[in-house]
């Protein structure tokens, strides 16, 4: 009798946590890709949390940036200019078809072609010359210069049925996307997308269906989640973190691969063109009561223009010092013992507390004498000034980001005279940049690399403020949620008692 309530009381059980893992899951975020289905819009978050949840690239970082197989199994640098790529066996798209050699392939030659070349993933991969077929898990890419990074650079290469993609082309594809992810989209509106279990998929999901739910304001994305609306909420900052877990949620916070700073523009005759004054303007910010106030103190203090595990990180060099009077020294050593003035152009709510953090920093340069004017632009304005110039202040707002490529010299391609409209072009260190992106040598790339940091920590030329920091709100009884280098592994997320 013992034995079969035993067994009734785990049938139960396990029957009552099956019925709980089949809910679906529903996540609030700041926006929907406009582009709906199609991957190959967008590089950044929070469009690549929901691309992660139905394609695959060929390659994966891990949290501790190690690049780890994903789509492809292995890779082999053949020649300066050949990579052969390996792939895993038994994928299957959601239509029921194979992953092979040919829709891989399929996806290269659209992207280096004349019409997928004004896709933004495009930009990535234009190295590339060329791809072919070495039998159906193995093909070769053929780059038009030496290329060590690529394998680096494939966790962007979003892999898509090449049938639907054909016969639908990128418009019909993108309101009916097929990969090979753990859940396909079935319905979008202005605000929702609605995704279902592809459950042959070789991440094998946990749970039934996923509604993602545009909610563009970080509060209501809260209220959402402490009044059951919502499982998780993405994108909040720390107050509203505060407010979750004394409503019973789960607040979580982890590290981007971006540092934050302030960039100035370097024009001759002015104050951010004296390297004293840039210095200056660095040890004069209390970088530890602002993360510690405003970051819930996860960031670490830096001490270049990249996060700790990016590829080329020199942990030789110390974290910035706080040390204001020191600031004061140099500010008058080069001319300006009473301070100036200058105008920040700032997008608010791109980061966590990023408003706040804005009026920490003119703060703290205000006890040295120099006054930030904080003038709020939207991104839009943002991202149109960084590609087209027209800034009018004299310093912005800007990451310097090592993503996707988990790479220190990726933010050199915006922070240097590679970038068409440079705001910091300094020749001297180019050799070095352009030396560090050919070379195979692994002792010579760290070196390059390692050197390009000290130069630029030296150089102050930019304020590095914090590695920036993500935060989000679960419910309790979600298991399995994280981020990692803007990849949400959605098929490890699943519901408990």
């Amino acid at each position: 009798m013992r034995f079969t309530i035993k067994i009734l009381l785990l049938f139960f059980l396990i029957t009552k946590s099956a019925l709980c893992n089949n809910q679906t899951l529903r996540i609030g975020t700041t926006a929907l890709a406009p582009s709906l289905g199609n991957p190959y819009k967008y590089t950044g978050h929070p469009h690549l949390y929901t691309f992660s949840a139905t394609f695959d690239g060929l390659t994966r970082f891990d949290k501790n940036g190690r690049l780890t197989p994903w789509l492809a199994i292995s890779w082999e640098n053949k020649t300066p200019l050949t990579w052969e790529i390996n792939l895993r066996e038994n994928v299957y798209f959601s239509s029921g078809r194979h992953l092979n050699a040919d829709a891989v392939i399929s996806t290269i030659k659209y992207l280096i072609s004349k019409e997928g070349a004004t896709e933004p993933v495009a930009t990535q991969f234009s190295f590339i010359r060329d791809a072919e077929k070495i039998n159906n898990k193995k093909l070769k890419i053929h780059t038009f210069t030496p290329s060590p990074f690529l394998p680096r650079t494939l966790p962007l290469l979003h892999i898509v049925d090449p049938y639907q993609w054909k016969t639908l082309g990128p418009i019909g594809f993108s309101q009916i996307p097929i990969g090979t992810g753990p859940f396909q989209p079935i319905k979008y509106s202005s605000n929702k997308i609605i995704l279902k279990a592809f459950k042959n998929s070789w991440r094998k999901p946990n749970i039934e269906n996923i509604e993602i739910i545009a909610v563009p304001d970080a509060y209501t994305r809260t209220l959402g989640l402490v009044s059951d609306q919502l499982d998780i909420a993405l994108s909040i900052g720390p107050d509203e973190i505060t407010f979750i877990e004394n409503s019973g949620g789960k607040g979580v916070a982890w590290l981007s691969a971006d540092l934050w700073s302030i960039n100035f523009h370097h024009k001759k005759g002015t104050p951010m063109d004296n390297i004293e004054v840039r210095e200056a303007l660095n040890l004069a910010i209390n970088r530890k009561e602002l993360i510690d106030g405003l970051l819930n103190g996860v960031p670490e203090i830096p001490s270049q223009p990249a996060p700790r595990n990016a590829y080329g990180f020199n942990d030789k060099l110390d974290p910035i010092k706080y040390d204001p009077e020191r600031a004061k020294a140099l500010l008058a050593d080069a001319g300006f013992p009473n301070g100036f003035s200058f105008v920040l152009e700032g997008a608010i709510g791109v980061g966590a507390n990023d408003s706040a953090m804005y009026q920490k920093v003119a703060q703290d340069l205000s006890m040295i004498g120099v006054k930030m004017k904080i003038q709020p632009i939207p991104v839009s304005q943002l991202i149109r000034n960084v590609i087209e110039g027209g800034w009018e202040g004299d310093a912005f707002g800007l990451n310097y980001t090592s993503l996707p490529t988990l790479d220190v010299l990726k933010s050199m391609r915006n922070h240097s005279c590679l970038w068409p409209n440079a705001w910091y072009c300094n020749e001297k260190i180019m050799p070095y940049i352009n030396e560090a992106r050919v070379t195979f040598d692994k002792k010579k790339s760290l070196e390059l690399r390692h050197k390009i940091m000290d130069f630029y920590r030296n150089q102050w030329v930019s304020i590095f403020l914090y590695q920036a920091v993500r935060f989000a709100g679960i419910k309790k009884n979600l298991k399995g949620f994280s981020e990692v280098h803007n990849f949400i592994p959605y098929e490890d997320m699943y519901f408990m008692n």
